[in-house]
């Protein structure tokens, strides 16, 4: 009888501990986003939010051969001149490359540079956008 307490006591313990265990992992399921700021200069005075949407789903999908959707790319904020676009952590690199390759808008030239990186819209804003309205 003592003998069979024991075993589930173990048992009991062993259950606890993975129980436990587990709910550490599910937090750890969150992905993590950056915000690229970046400016855009043309010899056309401003430029529509469409319009870069677009060029930014076409050469994401010429570059890296997925769409934006996949590596977690989306145009947050454009204000015609400056812009804020989310990415997944991990693509942080890959999305300062993609914007800097895009060099025609609608047949205009154009020359796309990042500003800064963060982890979140506000700091961006406030550090490398100069707390721009975009």
């Amino acid at each position: 009888m003592h003998l069979e307490s024991n075993q589930n006591r173990e048992t009991i313990k062993y259950s606890i501990i993975l129980f436990f265990s587990g709910c550490n992992t599910i937090a750890k399921n969150n992905k993590r986003h950056r915000y690229v700021g970046f400016t855009i200069k043309s010899s056309k005075t401003s430029i529509e939010k469409s319009e870069i949407i677009k060029e930014i789903r076409k050469q994401c999908k010429h570059i890296f051969n997925k769409d934006c959707r996949d590596m977690g790319i989306y145009l947050i904020r454009f204000g015609g001149v400056k812009g804020v676009v989310k990415c997944n952590h991990v693509e942080k690199e890959n999305t300062i490359k993609l914007l800097k390759s895009i060099n025609t808008i609608n047949s205009e030239a154009v020359e796309i540079d990042t500003v800064g990186t963060s982890g979140t819209i506000k700091a961006l804003l406030k550090k490398h956008l100069n707390h721009a309205e975009i």
